[in-house]
């Protein structure tokens, strides 16, 4: 092929990648709530499962502050970088 053709090609690849996202029922958003409360009170890292433009995307750390006014947590991730993740594009939370 052709670079101008792969080049046309990427994005085209990207978005059949894309998915819908998926549904958190009430039980779930319960079982993440517990789950990131517990691994706040004794400082342990956790897996999330953040769904952003289609794509579901792994971000593992420590909860350090959930801002339940702006409905978003603060997490600092293992290289010490700060995420602010907004709690309704969590889609999964797993202990490591």
């Amino acid at each position: 092929m052709l670079p101008e053709h792969v080049a046309r090609l990427k994005p085209d690849l990207a978005e059949t990648k894309k998915t819908d996202k998926p549904i958190i029922d009430e039980q779930q958003g319960e079982e993440f709530e517990a789950a990131i409360a517990y691994a706040m009170s004794v400082n342990k890292p956790l897996i999330f499962s953040i769904y952003e433009s289609g794509v579901v995307n792994q971000l593992k750390g420590f909860t350090q502050y959930i801002n339940y006014e702006k409905k978003m947590l603060h997490i600092k991730d293992l290289s010490d970088d700060i995420h602010f993740v907004l709690l309704d594009d969590i889609v999964g939370v797993s202990y490591d």
